[in-house]
């Protein structure tokens, strides 16, 4: 067949193009292993002595990064769940109900502890808020921030959940990757690779 030469750039682009992409996506599938790895090792306990919540081991204020929630609870306790009235707050059982049998949910488990929920968690353009806080707000709920506020409903038995994350810093990549352009990106690709933890909306 003879070789056309004026195709011949085009092809070499495509060829570079679909090379460097095959590579990127290599590169991200390493760091999300990798970062795994650092989270599944770090399952820690919440605990609410006197009516205050603390987190074991917990990140330190003002970082950011990215978090998974685990429970003991069952696919039909999540389901009859009764959910926080928090505004904005995530209705756990219609989630649960409606994705239970769903062939792309996630199964990774540690010991008796499974993955339900993951995000990320960063500080404000002000300087406010951060991966601590946010691991907090799923737990105690606060109005408007979309959160599963566990302590409000009728999974509030806190020995049946674990929380789990990585420090932004803590995650090593070929390339330097920052929080703000590529946080929800990262959290995202965590679920496409991993499976889709059950309560997670969006």
């Amino acid at each position: 067949m003879p070789i056309n030469a004026k195709a011949l750039p085009f092809r070499l682009c495509s060829w570079v193009y679909n090379h460097c992409l095959r590579r990127t996506n290599y590169m991200f599938q390493l760091t999300l292993e990798a970062l795994n790895r650092i989270q599944e090792c770090r399952l820690c306990r919440v605990a609410r002595p006197g009516n205050r919540l603390q987190l074991e081991s917990g990140p330190p204020v003002k970082v950011d990064g990215l978090y998974w929630l685990y429970t003991s609870y069952t696919n039909a306790e999540l389901s009859s769940a009764v959910p926080s009235q928090k505004q904005n707050s995530v209705p756990i059982n219609t989630i649960a109900a409606r994705r239970e049998n769903l062939g792309m949910i996630c199964s990774r488990k540690v010991d008796s502890f499974r993955v339900v929920y993951n995000g990320i968690g960063g500080v404000g353009l002000k300087g406010h808020g951060g991966l601590r806080e946010r691991i907090l707000q799923e737990f105690r709920g606060g109005e408007g921030t979309g959160s599963l506020a566990i302590c409000d409903t009728s999974l509030s038995d806190l020995t049946r959940w674990r929380y789990s994350y990585v420090l932004w810093s803590e995650i090593e990549h070929a390339e330097t990757i920052e929080y703000l352009p590529l946080g929800e990106q990262l959290e995202t690709m965590w679920r496409l690779h991993f499976g889709w933890p059950i309560l997670c909306s969006r």
